[in-house]
């Protein structure tokens, strides 16, 4: 079976907003032996949307769409659908409308009179429930094609193919299966370099190399007649690639390092707190986007002044001075300071020259120092990066957190 995955909104055609739907889309099909032929992304243009549904229905055994069905003048993809079907009526479905209008109930909030457009269905289509938003999907069928609609935020168009979506679709023989094993520390020729082998085209499991925000992501995809036929494959090569890499590795699948992080200090019964300086925070805030992060995160001192250093921190006056903010000396008081101020088991700091400016010729820009002190003692590590304020700030958070992984790791709790 072939599939197409269409994407609608003006900010995904202008590029004002990244499309993470297609991605998802694309990897839970290909898991049930569904290929994803083709990713388009149309704007909220009536017109385009109803002629590429038909294109793509004639072209393709499915067509799952996303976005457009929003309560606002822009959200077209409804009145889209009904004229692909040949120009039928929408008519609101009372059930689709209780839904909606029993929701803003429980949200306390008064239901706009636009929301009522959001339970109109084509004549002809069905309706597919969404717990959790407003917006209905829709399916529908033009000549043997099955169309599934869904809403654009991904949370809710997540929801509903996971439960409305993908039940309904047949499980084919021959599977394809998606695995990432993501690493941190070094760059990715030289990962490239450990797996090389491995990497040779036209051998399955495929074995590829990605980056993205400092981390670098092997990619393993795997062919196979069965699921578990594939699994057993995939597995053998993961097996293989945590063999070579190492303390390299930081996660895999969709772990993320503050994932990863949060589930060694929760496994311990540990606790954490952060100096930060040039990341201003930034460190904190990705700590604490997941959930559950209060059971291990007790919270941070954003000391980006020296007084606050010396205040907060208990930083020695006498060591700025001598060695300036950025500097090991510095950023081991910060991270004992920090941990004695908030009673934590660790403490991690961060301080360095960001950019643009601000450098000199003996601490640049990119220059950064880390330190972690945890139960045992205090390491300090010595960093520089190229590229942009954001880039050397977010790898520099990353990089903090990755010390820590190895800190805990290595400490044998």
């Amino acid at each position: 079976m072939n599939a197409v995955i269409i994407s609608i909104g003006d900010e995904l055609a202008n590029g004002q907003t990244v499309d993470t739907n297609s991605a998802y889309l694309a990897r839970e099909l290909a898991a049930r032996g569904i290929s994803a032929v083709k990713h388009v992304t149309v704007g909220d243009d009536q017109t385009a949307i109803a002629q590429l549904l038909a294109e793509s229905a004639a072209g393709a055994e499915l067509v799952i769409v996303t976005g457009g069905l929003g309560p606002t003048a822009d959200d077209l993809t409804r009145q889209a659908l009904a004229a692909a079907m040949g120009n039928v009526p929408l008519r609101i479905n009372a059930q689709c409308l209780a839904d909606i209008e029993e929701r803003f109930r429980r949200m306390n909030r008064p239901m706009a009179d636009t929301n009522r457009m959001q339970a109109l269905v084509p004549e002809g289509a069905d309706p597919l429930r969404n717990e959790a938003g407003t917006a209905p999907g829709l399916h529908a069928r033009l000549g043997e094609t099955d169309i599934y609609i869904m809403p654009g935020v991904p949370g809710e168009m997540r929801w509903m193919f996971h439960h409305v979506v993908a039940p309904r679709l047949p499980v084919r023989e021959g599977v394809r299966l998606h695995r990432v094993l993501h690493t941190f520390g070094e760059g990715e020729s030289n990962i490239g370099m450990l797996i090389e082998d491995l990497m040779r085209r036209g051998s399955n499991p495929t074995v590829g190399t990605t980056v993205a925000a400092g981390l670098v992501s092997v990619r393993v995809v795997t062919h196979g007649n069965t699921m578990a036929q594939a699994r057993d494959a995939s597995e053998c090569v993961m097996r293989e690639l945590r063999r070579r890499l190492g303390d390299l590795v930081v996660g895999e699948d969709d772990q993320t390092l503050p994932q990863v992080v949060g589930d060694r200090l929760r496994e311990a019964g540990q606790t954490l707190a952060t100096a930060e300086s040039c990341t201003g925070g930034l460190l904190g805030e990705l700590l604490t986007s997941v959930a559950g992060s209060s059971a291990y995160y007790l919270g941070g001192v954003v000391s980006y002044a020296n007084a606050v250093k010396q205040s907060l921190l208990g930083v020695e006056s006498e060591a700025l001075a001598r060695h300036g903010a950025v500097s090991e000396e510095v950023a081991r008081a910060m991270a004992q300071g920090v941990r004695r101020k908030l009673g934590s088991d660790w403490g991690v700091s961060i301080t360095g020259v960001a950019g643009p400016g601000g450098g000199t010729e003996t601490k640049p820009v990119g220059l950064v120092w880390l330190a972690v002190s945890g139960p045992a003692d205090t390491r300090a590590w010595k960093l520089t990066w190229g590229g942009t304020r954001e880039i050397i700030r977010l790898r520099a958070a990353l990089a903090a957190m990755n010390y820590l992984r190895l800190e805990i790791q290595h400490s044998g709790l």
